[in-house]
């Protein structure tokens, strides 16, 4: 997969490294269009919400010796009462729990042999009058990467496995990380280090950021920061250009009806690191809002499709079934 991609969205394995970009980065405001009535004052603990997706692969030309099975991405989110910080307070803020499942295949000399990768991640972050500011994040990952560009002579050489956890602990005030890392492949031993959250603009940890977009105004362009636990320093990411507005066909059910087109509006736009090496971006359609008090899609992501390592093919992430509040 592409590595930076990964560490950002939390789609798969190995991440990545990335430059942080100065103090010209401007806060955003964001909206609660997670919810039928966008406007107002809105009480988070009643929250819960279930996206699925069916996760496909499209493989790059010349591409023959690595493809993915259909797989499947779900994403909940709740609200809960959670400690801040130190623990010396708490408020309610939302918990936003993922899981990717997907199997990978590798055929060298007309033998192939699968493997189940898994990505989960677990993220707890504060409403938009605190610009959804995160608490903490866990992550873990297991995976099987592709150990280069072409087929390697033997099937035991087609791919390297990774199998780790990362934790991420914020400060109340969001200006300062503790990060945990932990890998069991490669084996390592477990590192705790501390980044600082200097300079202006928001914060996103990288597990809220596939949220956190439904809460943007999508008429313009966007940057914010993440904190990269790979690299150990804050890491600037932008959409590469403004989103485009269309009418927009996708088949998922929604409650408890049967699967359906459904034509809205949507917004389509690339997502990517700043920087001198910021590897490809993730391409993402979302919902627009429809109605500030009639909000029928949510701003729910709708499509999302991720480079895989080497430029071997791209995952494809549909929507197809939405549980809203």
């Amino acid at each position: 997969m592409n590595k930076k991609s990964f560490a950002c969205l939390a789609l798969a394995a190995p991440m990545l490294v990335l430059t942080a970009c100065a103090d010209n980065t401007p806060g955003l405001a964001f909206s609660s269009n997670w919810y039928a009535q966008t406007d107002g004052n809105i009480d988070i603990g009643n929250t819960r919400e279930t996206l699925t997706y069916a996760v496909g692969f499209e493989a790059a030309d010349g591409n023959d010796y690595l493809t993915y099975k259909d797989g499947t991405y779900t994403a909940t989110l709740t609200a809960k009462s959670t400690a801040l910080g130190d623990g010396s307070s708490s408020e309610p803020c939302y918990h936003l729990d993922t899981t990717l499942t997907v199997t990978v295949v590798y055929t060298v000399g007309g033998e192939s042999k699968e493997y189940t990768d898994t990505v989960t991640s677990h993220v707890e972050f504060r409403d938009v009058r605190l610009a959804l500011r995160p608490v903490r994040s866990t992550k873990t990952v297991v995976s099987h990467i592709p150990a280069s560009m072409y087929a390697p002579e033997t099937l035991d050489k087609a791919c390297n496995e990774y199998s780790y956890t990362y934790s991420t602990e914020y400060d109340t005030e969001c200006t300062k990380a503790t990060i945990k890392t932990k890998y069991t492949a490669p084996e390592r031993d477990e590192q705790t280090y501390e980044v600082q959250l200097s300079g202006g603009g928001t914060y996103l940890d990288n597990e809220q950021i596939l949220f956190a977009m439904r809460g943007l105004d999508m008429k313009s362009a966007v940057r914010f920061r993440s904190v990269n636990p790979v690299s150990r320093n804050v890491s600037t990411l932008s959409m590469t250009a403004t989103p485009a507005s269309e009418t927009y066909k996708s088949t998922f059910s929604v409650g408890d009806e049967a699967a359906k087109e459904h034509e809205l509006t949507a917004y389509t736009f690339s997502l990517g690191y700043s920087g001198s090496n910021p590897g490809q971006p993730q391409k993402m359609t979302y919902a627009a809002v429809t109605s500030t008090s009639d909000n029928a899609y949510r701003n729910v992501m709708l499509r999302m499709e991720t480079p895989v390592i080497y430029s071997l093919g791209t995952l494809v992430y549909t929507l197809t079934a939405a549980q809203f509040s």
